[in-house]
Order: C-alpha cells, then sequence, then structure tokens
C-alpha cells in the first residue's frame, strides 16, 4: 500500500511538472505571435511589452529573437516625441543589450550605435560608451558614421575634463592620437564643416598652446608603432600640430625631426625642417645629395620633382626643363607641366626667327598636353602661323627636338 502511494506521488509530480512545462511553452510561443501581430499593425510599444515578456516566459531567447526585441524598442524610441518617455525606452534598450551580450549573442557590429545611446540616456556612463566608440571606430575605421566620431570624441573629452593625475595626462595623449586619427578619416571620405569644426573645437579645448602639448611628445613618440610607414605618418602629423601651436623652437619638436630620422636618414622634408635651406644653390646640393642615397623609388620621384621645382623658381629654366621631363611616378605630370613652363618661359629668347620662337609655344603646349593638361594657352591662334613655305617641322636648338608644328 505504501509503494502504492510512492508511485502515485511519483506520477502525478511528474505529470505537474510536464504540464506545467507545456504550459510555459504555449504562454511563450502565444508572447512572441501577439508581438508578431503588433508589429505587423506597427505597434511597436505593445510589440516591445510583448518580447520583453517573452523573455521571461521562453527562458534563453535566441539571435532571431534578441533582434526583434532590440528592433522593436529601436522604433519605439526613433518615434516617440516624448522625451522622457523616449529615455524610459533607451535605458530598457541599454539594459536588454547587457542581458543579450551575458547571454552570449551580442554583436559588435552594434558598438557605435550602443555608444550613441549611452550617450542619449539619462544618466550616461561615458566609460562605458568610451570603450565602445574606441572598439567600434577602429572596427568601421573610414565607413564610420561622421556623427559617431563627433560622439566619440566629445565622450574622450568629457573624460579628460573629469579626470586627474596620471588619467588626465594618459587621455589628452590619446585625445590628440584620436584626433589625428578623426580627421584623417574625416578629410579621406570628405565629412562635413560641422564635423571638422567640432573636432577641432574639443580638440582646441584640451591642446591650447606650446604649454598643453610639449608634455606629451615624449610619450608620443615612445608609444609610436613598429610599422615604419605608420610611425612617420604620425611623427608628420604631429610636427605639423607642432608648427601650427608655433612650437617649432623647442627641444621636443627636434627630438620627434630625430625620431624621423631615425626611420627615414634621407627624408628630404625631415632634414630640411631640421636645417632649413637658407638659398636655392643649398637646396638643390641637399636634394642631390638624398637623391643618390634614398633607395625609395617615390622618395627619389618627389625629391626629383622637388629639384624641378626650385630650380623654375630660381629662373634656371633649362636646368628645371630637364630635371622636369625626367620625373617619375605620380610626379611625371607635375615634372612635364614644369618643363612646358620652362619653355613658354625662354620662347621669346629661343629661335633665330618668328617662326621659331613661336613653335617654342607650340612644343610647350605639346608638352602640357602629355602631362594631361590644356595646352591651349601655349598654341598659337592660327595653324597658318606657323607654316610658311611650307615647313612643317622645325629644330628647336634650346631644347635640342623637332616638332610638327601647330599639331
Amino acid at each position: 500500500m505504501n509503494l502504492l502511494k510512492v508511485l502515485l506521488v511519483g506520477v502525478t509530480t511528474f505529470l505537474s511538472i510536464t504540464t506545467s512545462a507545456q504550459d510555459d511553452n504555449l504562454i511563450c510561443d502565444r508572447l512572441k505571435f501577439l508581438a508578431g501581430e503588433s508589429i505587423v499593425l506597427n505597434d511597436f510599444k505593445t510589440a516591445t511589452a510583448y518580447y520583453l515578456k517573452g523573455e521571461i516566459s521562453c527562458g534563453d531567447y535566441d539571435q532571431a529573437n534578441w533582434d526583434r526585441l532590440l528592433g522593436s524598442i529601436k522604433y519605439v524610441i526613433n518615434q516617440d516625441e516624448d522625451e522622457n518617455a523616449r529615455k524610459n525606452y533607451i535605458d530598457t534598450l541599454l539594459n536588454a543589450w547587457d542581458r543579450q551580450e551575458l547571454a552570449g549573442f551580442y554583436q559588435e557590429m552594434y558598438d557605435l550605435e550602443r555608444g550613441m545611446y549611452i550617450m542619449q540616456s539619462a544618466k550616461p556612463d561615458y566609460a562605458k560608451a568610451d570603450i565602445f566608440f574606441q572598439r567600434g571606430i577602429k572596427a568601421q575605421g573610414e565607413k564610420t558614421h561622421e556623427a559617431y566620431l563627433v560622439y566619440a570624441f566629445y565622450t574622450t573629452y568629457f573624460l579628460y575634463n573629469n579626470a586627474k593625475g596620471d588619467k588626465k595626462a594618459k587621455l589628452k595623449t590619446r585625445m590628440i592620437s584620436d584626433y589625428f586619427f578623426y580627421t584623417e578619416i574625416s578629410d579621406k571620405t570628405g565629412m562635413s564643416d560641422l564635423t571638422h569644426e567640432a573636432l577641432d573645437t574639443y580638440f582646441d579645448y584640451v591642446v591650447e598652446s606650446c604649454d598643453d602639448l610639449l608634455p606629451t611628445v615624449q610619450d608620443y613618440i615612445e608609444a609610436l608603432t613598429e610599422d615604419t610607414v605608420a610611425a612617420i605618418h604620425s611623427i608628420q602629423q604631429m610636427t605639423t600640430l607642432l608648427e601650427g601651436k608655433g612650437c617649432t623652437g623647442s627641444k621636443e619638436y627636434r627630438e620627434l625631426l630625430d625620431a624621423w630620422l631615425e626611420l627615414e636618414p634621407y627624408s628630404w622634408e625631415a632634414n630640411h625642417k631640421k636645417n632649413p635651406i637658407s638659398n636655392e644653390a643649398d637646396a638643390i646640393t641637399r636634394l642631390d645629395y638624398y637623391m643618390l642615397r634614398t633607395k625609395d623609388p617615390d622618395m627619389k620621384a618627389e625629391l626629383q620633382y622637388k629639384k624641378a621645382y626650385i630650380q623654375f623658381n630660381a629662373g634656371q629654366y633649362k636646368a628645371a626643363y630637364e630635371t622636369g621631363k625626367s620625373c617619375t611616378g605620380k610626379y611625371k605630370s607635375d615634372g612635364l607641366s614644369i618643363a612646358a613652363k620652362c619653355v613658354a618661359t625662354m620662347a621669346n629668347s629661343c629661335g633665330d626667327s618668328t617662326f621659331e620662337r613661336k613653335c617654342n609655344y607650340i612644343y610647350a603646349a605639346q608638352l602640357a598636353e602629355r602631362a594631361g593638361k590644356s595646352g591651349a594657352g601655349y598654341r598659337a591662334k592660327a595653324s597658318s602661323d606657323c607654316y610658311p613655305e611650307d615647313m612643317k617641322q622645325v629644330f628647336l636648338n634650346c631644347w635640342g627636338v623637332t616638332v610638327n608644328a601647330c599639331r
């Protein structure tokens, strides 16, 4: 008899548990169904309420259900015009993200959006928002929307403004690096002037003068990446900033140039900044020195163009012509343009006849066109001016070339 009672109690308990589980499943399915029906009716507040109840009844939400819950809350936030209600829903969204992350379903692709909503909440957690902005911008790079750049920089500025001691110093150093990174993204993607102004404004609050900037230089140098190209780029950004703040007479500025020259000993730009050139002859001598020693073809091409440019401005037109024509790479077009200007500048003193002197302009136009630019400003107005006695070609002694007149 006692055994029978025990068996009956066990069966009853099992049936109760089974029935309860079945009831929970029915409630879970019904809540998700009602939430879906509410979305069809564009009633996202009701849908949100059902999804939140469903999270409790269903136990563990999968990725799809989390997406529906979060998406529904976002719709309410975007539609609600009552500011207090909107902030309440933002808090609901942020709490849901926290629970989703604990459940292992959070996706970092939402970092920037999450950081933005933290900043829009009733009590922003700036440190937490900063983490999401930093991680999100690093992942998105040039795909980052400009609004997130401004939010991120303001967040770091707020943390800096409320920090003390070493923490404040580290945040200043980071703000300088972030400023370079964000403005580079902004420049490359053509962001609005308002974004540039916002970044500049927060930066100038932190770095007003050399006194604010110079103490950060040593840490900046020590934090340079091991990637040589990236490190040189970072140094160039900092030197430009120091120049803009009038800090070129400081030992920190020279230390920065020394760091640059350690990475790129024959850099024309770094050497020129460290030891300013006194005259054109000095400049050309240095350029020749660096061109002979650099193994970087891009650097050599840049130096060759600089040499042509300096020679032209110094009135050394024949030398500039030869140098310009020898330019290569991305400077080939600019070099040919300098050569064209040299020919045009010397046209009236180059040739034994009016016809030959006019043909200098024809040659200048041809050089300009080879550079991919218009030669209209150099060409003779009428082709008949260039065809005396049916002469269609002429040798220009100054340049050692034969040109087809008026072609």
